[in-house]
């Protein structure tokens, strides 16, 4: 078989989006960098080296020669950081080693991190908000698909919009809403994991790719990013500003496996949250039941689990209920990601049916809270009989 270089590959673009989306993730990490090229070496095999080679250097090599390169990179940069007893840049012993082990390549062209994302800047980023542009969320959207499927891993998509932005540019004027918008951006920014890809998707519409990252969590971080906005101070030309905003979520595999359908469930579920009122997050569901939604006032049984364990079962006054949650009225408050159990009196009091789930939303009111809660384990008997009782009541 031909040992192929770089120039006869360079069609395999998803590889080498993949590692220089990697060089942007972990620009402040190598190790975790060197860790994915790892993972990637062993997926892909010999075929990662000369890719990874010309991007660094703009040189072409076999992918035998690429191979040992590398492989002697990493061991010169092992023991330069023994001898200077600390740790060495990577992009420094790369560059050592062209001009002291492969004396051979006098001009290495390297390409810096730092430089390679200034450089890349203004094509990938919106100027009014910082966030990435819409170009560039698609392509992260495929390369996470891509990784998604090579790793065998999930990971979930956060669609906002904030609430009734119109009336501030038309109350306010536009300047005032190019303020609201970069105020908002730089909380999402700030509550955003170094992986995650934050992006402005049009407009007043925000989009963030959360990596191996499930339903439940992505919630619970979408109600605090929800909860923090509705509470942000803003005060423009001396008058103040309240905002909110609306979202959706949609998860790989389990709701799409491409990403234009990915983006329309999280568009659906986003527009469900609108319809139910604005300033909440919806999951996205195949299941068209998870929509039905009835009045439900029966009294419930709560009792917290996990690091919660021990605390005393409660009673609390339940308000609406659906296939895929419940919203309930307590006395007591509830930190959002608690995990509980609920004895729900379906299809009776005497013969209730015990759930499993996830606090995802507390409001606060004058003499009670609100507690909307995920379920997370909802199977057999018990979905059926939930299902059933559903089927039966009017929707709210």
């Amino acid at each position: 078989m031909v040992d192929k270089t770089v120039q006869d590959i360079k069609n395999i673009q998803p590889l080498r989006e993949s590692i220089i989306g990697f060089m942007q993730n972990h620009r402040g990490n190598e190790e975790k960098f060197l860790q994915e090229l790892e993972q990637i070496a062993r997926s892909e095999g010999d075929l990662i080296f000369p890719v990874l080679l010309n991007i660094f250097t703009q040189l072409d090599f076999s992918q035998r020669e690429a191979k040992e390169i590398w492989e002697g990179i990493l061991k010169h940069r092992k023991g330069m950081s023994e001898s200077f007893k600390r740790r060495v840049n990577l992009l420094t012993a790369i560059c050592d080693y062209f001009l002291t082990i492969k004396k051979s390549f006098n001009y290495p062209k390297v390409v810096e991190f730092k430089v390679f994302e200034e450089a890349n800047h203004f094509s990938k980023c919106d100027s009014l908000t910082g966030l990435y542009n819409r170009g560039y969320f698609e392509d992260s959207l495929n390369g996470e698909i891509s990784r998604a499927r090579r790793y065998d891993t999930e990971f979930s998509m956060l669609f906002l919009d904030l609430d009734d932005f119109k009336q501030v540019n038309d109350t306010m004027g536009h300047l005032a809403g190019d303020f609201v918008l970069k105020k908002v951006a730089n909380l999402i920014l700030s509550e955003k994991r170094e992986e995650d890809v934050a992006a402005r998707y049009g407009g007043e519409e925000l989009v963030v790719i959360l990596p191996e990252t499930n339903k439940i969590n992505t919630i619970i971080k979408a109600e605090r990013i929800r909860k923090k906005i509705q509470d942000m101070p803003l005060v423009f030309d001396g008058k103040k500003i309240k905002i909110s905003v609306s979202g959706g979520i949609a998860t790989f595999p389990q709701d799409a496996v491409e990403a234009n359908k990915l983006i329309h469930c999280a568009d659906q579920a986003l527009y469900r949250a609108k319809a139910e009122g604005k300033n909440r997050i919806c999951l996205f569901s195949i299941d068209k039941r998870q929509y039905v939604r009835i009045h439900f006032a029966g009294e419930i049984k709560v009792q917290p689990l996990g690091k919660w364990v021990g605390q005393s079962q409660v009673f609390a006054k339940g308000k609406d209920l659906s296939i895929s949650g419940i919203l309930f009225e307590s006395e007591n408050p509830m930190e959002i990601g608690t995990k509980i159990q609920l004895e729900v009196p379906i299809p009776s009091k005497d013969n209730p049916i015990i759930l499993v789930g996830t606090a995802v939303r507390v409001e606060i009111f004058e003499d009670h809270y609100d507690i909307g809660v995920s379920f997370v384990q909802l199977q057999g008997a018990d979905r059926r009989e939930l299902s059933s009782f559903l089927k039966v009541m009017p929707e709210s």
